[in-house]
């Protein structure tokens, strides 16, 4: 059975000036499909392991034309984690402060053009994520090992 959700997403331009809203549908059947529409008629579509894949696959081909996704899978410092992406098919994402992921946002959800970056922008904020010390007080794991389970219950 395939499950296709559709969306309005915003995308920035070339000038990073103007916002339009295109036309996104998430797909899954065994495998996890994106197709961005424009409003001219223009599309892209990649497939992934996950949503968060298969949607930077389809910022890859839009980004040399000079269009931003305004989403939070398209924020340079959201990232989902392996749970996550296992769980909801990286539906999720966390945004990464400060060497602990603390807030889970939903991947198609709007997000701040000052927020949005390039693929290349968001893995080298990931990378330099992974490289800062952890500094994670015991009750913050324990909170956010709480809610992934949660979330994980939610979304059975």
């Amino acid at each position: 059975m395939i499950m296709a959700t559709e969306f309005q997403i915003g995308v920035l331009d070339a000038s990073n000036t103007r916002e339009e809203m295109w036309k996104l549908r998430a797909e899954e059947d065994g495998e996890y499909r994106v197709e961005l529409a424009s409003p001219n008629g223009a599309i892209w579509s990649a497939a992934g392991d996950d949503l968060f894949e298969a949607l930077k696959s389809v910022r890859l081909q839009i980004e040399p034309l000079g269009y931003l996704l305004l989403c939070n899978g398209a924020r340079i410092d959201a990232h989902p984690s392996g749970m996550s992406r296992d769980t909801t098919g990286g539906r999720t994402l966390y945004l990464l402060k400060a060497r602990a992921a603390r807030t889970r946002v939903f991947i198609f959800d709007r997000a701040n053009p000052a927020d949005v970056g390039t693929v290349a922008d968001q893995r080298e904020f990931y990378q330099a994520w992974l490289r800062t010390p952890r500094r994670q007080r015991l009750i913050d794991r324990a909170r956010d090992a709480v809610l992934e389970l949660r979330v994980r219950w939610r979304d059975r």
